[in-house]
């Protein structure tokens, strides 16, 4: 049986989650109520987590060695989903410190799925995110990837004006945003070769392609690319604006293990 004493959380009292653990752990191939539950449980809509979703992690990362390949990918998405929300407010902050040899043992789980292949690209988009949360990266973990209409919303570092960026099928541009007339004054985007990435987007670069998430890949080389402000013409890197408009905060007294595990 698993017992854990922990503090209550907003949603209902602990004990929620040990019967439905116990459940996926006997089936874990089969179950896919019991994964329904566990997700909304420990990652809400995929987003909120809580003291109880750290402490369930031990048990994701026996799934996720398990060899059982539905099980392991099950496990190894939710966990990510749970590292993602490490500088949420849950108030677990001591249980997150003391996971983080459990985390690296999942990044590692999850370096040797990726390397075996034949993943859906649900599953890989998904695998994308959880390595970026299991890296530390919780911010990028979270950011949209949707280079076919997606775009960015980012301020010009020199003359603070709210620029959109637009990377898909129907243009790679900055541009002000008029919401009567659409993105106006557009400047297109300089791209940044795979092989003058930055550390950071050379690691999502090699990870999307070896996924096969190549619109991603080739995406990435315009959010870390140049833009320039449809206003000053100053330029500036996409992807350092985004993260500094986007930095996740954490109200903790004690820092949390971010950055690498």
């Amino acid at each position: 049986m698993i017992e854990w004493q922990l503090p209550r959380y907003g949603r209902g009292p602990y004990d929620e989650v040990p019967p439905v653990l116990e459940r996926v752990l006997r089936s874990p191939s089969l179950d896919e109520e019991a994964w329904r539950e566990l997700w909304h449980l420990l990652a809400t809509e995929g987003l909120t987590v809580s003291a109880a979703s750290f402490a369930a992690l031990p048990y994701l990362r026996h799934l996720a060695r398990s060899g059982e390949t539905v099980a392991v990918d099950r496990a190894l998405e939710l966990a990510g989903a749970i590292v993602a929300g490490v500088l949420q407010d849950h108030g677990a902050d001591e249980l997150v410190r003391e996971m983080a040899p459990v985390i690296a043992d999942l990044r590692d789980a999850l370096a040797r799925r990726i390397g075996e292949g034949d993943l859906p690209p649900t599953l890989a988009v998904a695998f994308f995110r959880a390595d970026l949360a299991f890296a530390g990266e919780t911010g990028w973990s979270k950011a949209e990837y949707d280079f076919d209409d997606g775009s960015y919303s980012v301020s010009c570092p020199h003359c603070d004006l709210p620029v959109t960026v637009a990377i898909g099928e129907y243009g790679r541009y900055s541009a002000y945003r008029d919401w009567s007339e659409g993105d106006v004054r557009r400047r297109p985007l300089k791209p940044c070769s795979a092989e003058r990435l930055g550390s950071l987007g050379r690691r999502m670069h090699d990870t999307a392609h070896t996924l096969g998430l190549l619109r991603i890949a080739e995406g990435l080389t315009y959010l870390f690319g140049q833009a320039e402000c449809p206003d000053c013409a100053s330029t500036f890197v996409v992807a350092d604006r985004y993260a500094a408009d986007n930095e996740p905060h954490h109200s903790a007294s004690g820092p949390v293990p971010v950055g690498g595990w």
